[in-house]
């Protein structure tokens, strides 16, 4: 059971999922599809959605039965104790219209009183902790977890706000087209010498994860590669907590043209040594996610 639901998409996505799925309102489509065609049928929305927003939730075999997948839009992605869930962003109109209520609210009693202590004593102890994280990216050949392959991955651990070790490789890959050799400078032949077999590659960086929380910019995208080829590779992938630093962005920052890595990354002025490589964009990501933290913290 999957359902999706658009926002601003081109009449051809509409019509390319109204093939496949029963459309109940506008820009929303249930149905019941195998996980490959349902993957086919995600990357061909993310590939041909362009400015437009899509999110899609879908039926897994973990403990809660559902997971989502997310594309151009500000609903956040959370962990709650294990439990995952998509935050809808709320509106200065609303947060003023509740507090306003609020301050009507009839007196608290102490029960009351010493629970909100309690809480606000948990938040006070999250903001001031920094929990151990590690940073993923990848470089693929193309948008489609199903058609396009993962030909670089990289992660970096961090620590206190510090990246204290990291890991990368290159993944062995037949075919790479011209668009992707440009953007990323990794050739055939760097392939040929320096790539591993995917398997191996999988193993190590799964390794080097373990269960820590994971960080990157639209992480829904690199998750559901790496989901992809853990199935090829008849792997186990786990279900750490992930962190989405555009979505985060989407909501902290304002006054950018868009909010891709390296936009924001000259936003904040931050040293950008090698665009689109997955090594230097994890490091890219792990300044922005510290920036994006302490404008929280501001707030």
């Amino acid at each position: 059971m999957i359902v999706i639901t658009l926002t601003d998409c081109p009449p051809k996505v509409r019509g390319d999922l109204s093939k496949w799925l029963l459309e109940i309102s506008t820009g929303v489509y249930v149905g019941n599809l195998s996980a490959r065609v349902r993957d086919e049928l995600w990357g061909r929305v993310c590939e041909h959605v362009k400015e437009g927003r899509a999110t899609m939730v879908y039926s897994s075999n973990g403990e809660q039965k559902l997971d989502f997948a997310i594309h151009n839009t500000s609903w956040l992605p959370v962990d709650y104790d294990g439990i995952k869930l998509v935050r809808k962003p709320g509106s200065k109109k609303r947060e003023q219209s509740e507090s306003r209520v609020e301050t009507k609210k009839l007196p608290m009693s102490r029960a009351e009183k010493m629970y909100q202590v309690q809480q606000i004593q948990k938040s006070r102890a999250r903001k001031q902790s920094t929990p151990d994280y590690v940073v993923l990216d990848l470089e693929t050949t193309g948008l489609n977890p199903l058609r396009d392959q993962i030909i670089e991955i990289a992660a970096i651990r961090v620590k206190e706000g510090k990246e204290i070790s990291y890991y990368q490789s290159l993944i062995s890959c037949e075919q790479i087209p011209e668009t992707v050799i440009q953007l990323t400078g990794i050739t055939r032949e760097i392939l040929e010498q320096e790539g591993k077999p995917m398997d191996q590659v999988l193993k190590e960086v799964l390794e080097f994860i373990g269960d820590t929380r994971i960080v990157s910019h639209n992480a829904s995208f690199d998750w559901r590669f790496l989901q992809q080829a853990c199935r090829r590779s008849e792997m186990k992938l786990g279900h750490p907590p992930l962190l989405d630093t555009l979505n985060l962005a989407r909501q902290k920052v304002d006054g950018v043209e868009d909010y891709k890595l390296l936009t924001l990354s000259k936003h904040f002025h931050f040293a950008i040594l090698e665009p689109h490589r997955a090594l230097a964009d994890c490091r890219l990501t792990h300044q922005l996610y510290e920036k994006l933290k302490r404008i929280e913290a501001e707030d």
